[in-house]
């Protein structure tokens, strides 16, 4: 028998096949049925169990954010303007107050100053007093110290804030600086009546964008261009995640202290963004987003921001259950976060950033935050420490420092209430001043460092402030349907993540993220 013969009798003919398959099911296709089926239960079992069991709970409680439909809530016509002259109440973002010219001496009180060059008696912030709490000025605080905090538990300082509505002073718990309190901060911080305006605009062309079910995409946002001058600005490679982008669409907003609750032409479009999110939400685990870190931990501080200033109980369990969501998906071992939840790899320094943020905008807001978690993720920076004195930080361990990981570093640093002149802070503030100019083409350095030089009042501050917020102000687009918009620059995520960092580099000056705001009473902690 030749090979060829002998392959084709190990090959049964079609009567054969049938016999042998009608016995396999008589005998044994029971056993492996139920067998698979109880695999599947386990594993569906210990899937629910292991992914977060208390967020579970927390949603199973929680009342829907869709089932009370506020009738009162109407939908104001979101109108486009040109990017001209600036505005005469830099706090109300629509569209007539924003087109309106300031008289000369509110110019002179917004410290509308766009010089690049540094001059000793000019604006920003040129002190050398190390009092100022990491350059928190225009705020009424009591903890002062060199770093941006000395008091409250993993660099949470104490402090007041100016009210307890949004839009009217924030929450008083971090939140004093927006709302119709941020005028102060927003001229002893750095910023100017035009920088303000770009920020109007910029939340204009947000909500121009906003998708009809109140989500946005990273791609799919063109769909609600009126020309072709934003759907051209969308970089071939942007992938669409939803979640992020829907969370980048709404934190200008809250930046701005407006939210679902305070009157305004955008409390329509914050409230369907807001629905959309808490729909979305994993009933079981409370992830946000299809089981990226990115996402979760971005949407992670847009709930938390939005529960914060507007202590809306609807909220709250989902803010919650998004917090526990985090302390799950850390690497036990490493401290670090990844891609994906409980990673085996050590993490990363990009993703951890974002997850610190979601807990001490959590805190923020007063909700509570797992000290093991905070402390674990301080054992992962120091494995990403890097330079003479730990002032620069890498992607993972065993990678190089690089400007836009050590920005991110620092600022985790600054979060754990480090000192302004710590060895590391001195070295990563020189790094960071160092890359100046790679800043304007890099958006996800801009944004992390200029809230790292933000803490750091001085003459660096002063000087960084005014090319970043020049830089800013003169490469946003002012014609057509993109106006208010950025083109991306150092990723590929498009144009709502470009137009939503931008803005919030721009909004440092009384936004200062939940995470460095000073709180009202100590953080919690379990």
């Amino acid at each position: 028998m030749n090979y060829l013969e002998l392959l084709k009798s190990m090959i049964p003919n079609a009567n054969d096949f049938k016999s042998g398959l009608k016995q396999w099911i008589s005998k044994d296709a029971k056993f492996w049925g139920i067998a698979l089926g109880m695999h599947v239960l386990v594993i569906g079992v210990l899937g629910v169990a292991i992914g977060a069991p208390v967020a579970k709970k927390l949603l199973q409680e929680a009342v829907f954010f869709d089932t009370e439909v506020d009738t009162v809530v109407e939908e104001a016509e979101i109108t486009h303007f040109e990017v001209g002259e600036t505005p005469i109440e830099p706090t109300v973002l629509n569209t007539d107050s924003l087109t309106e010219p300031p008289s000369a001496m509110e110019q002179e009180a917004q410290n509308n100053d766009n010089s690049a060059i540094f001059e000793e008696a000019g604006g920003g912030i040129a002190s050398a007093q190390t009092t100022s709490l990491g350059g928190l000025g225009g705020f009424s605080v009591t903890a002062f110290g060199d770093g941006p905090s000395v008091k409250g538990p993993g660099g949470v300082g104490v402090g007041v804030g100016t009210g307890d509505k949004a839009g009217s002073g924030g929450a008083g718990e971090g939140f004093g600086g927006r709302g119709s309190g941020k005028r102060e901060a927003l001229a002893s911080g750095g910023g100017t009546a035009d920088s303000e305006r770009a920020v109007g605009a910029a939340t204009n062309w947000l909500a121009r964008h906003q998708n009809t079910d109140g989500s946005w995409g990273c791609k799919d946002f063109s769909r609600q261009c009126k020309d072709p001058s934003c759907s051209a600005n969308l970089g071939k490679e942007a992938a669409d995640y939803p979640m992020a982008a829907t969370a980048f669409g709404l934190l200008p907003f809250f930046a701005a202290g407006q939210t679902h609750e305070s009157k305004g032409p955008y409390q329509g479009v914050i409230r369907k963004g807001l629905i959309w999110m808490t729909q979305k939400q994993d009933q079981k685990t409370g992830m946000l987003g299809g089981g990226n870190m990115y996402e979760h931990g971005l949407s992670t501080i847009a709930l938390c921001e939005a529960y914060g200033l507007s202590h809306d109980q609807k909220l709250k369990n989902s803010a919650m259950a998004a917090v526990k969501f985090i302390e799950y998906a850390q690497n036990e071992s490493s401290g670090g976060w990844h891609y994906g939840a409980r990673p085996t790899t050590v993490g990363d320094t990009s993703v951890v950033g974002w997850q610190l943020m979601g807990l001490k905008s959590a805190q923020m807001a007063g909700l509570p935050v797992s000290k093991t978690t905070l402390d674990k993720a301080k054992k992962f920076l120091g494995s990403v420490a890097k330079g003479k004195s730990g002032g620069l930080f890498s992607y993972m361990p065993d990678t190089g420092p690089a400007p836009a990981m050590s920005a991110v570093g620092l600022l985790c640093n600054q979060y754990s209430g480090m000192k302004r002149t710590d060895p590391a802070m001195v070295e990563g503030m020189s790094y960071v001043m160092a890359n100046l100019g790679y800043s304007l083409s890099d958006s996800y350095f801009l944004y992390y460092a200029t809230q790292v030089m933000h803490n750091l009042p001085g003459p660096e501050w002063d000087q960084w402030n005014r090319h970043a917020r020049r830089h800013l102000i003169t490469s946003q687009i002012k014609e057509g349907c993109a106006t208010g918009s950025w083109k991306p620059s150092g990723h590929t995520a498009g144009p709502v993540m470009a137009t939503s960092i931008h803005a919030l580099t721009l909004e440092v000056y009384y936004r200062y993220l939940p995470l460095y705001q000073l709180n009202k009473g100590e953080a919690k902690t379990e």
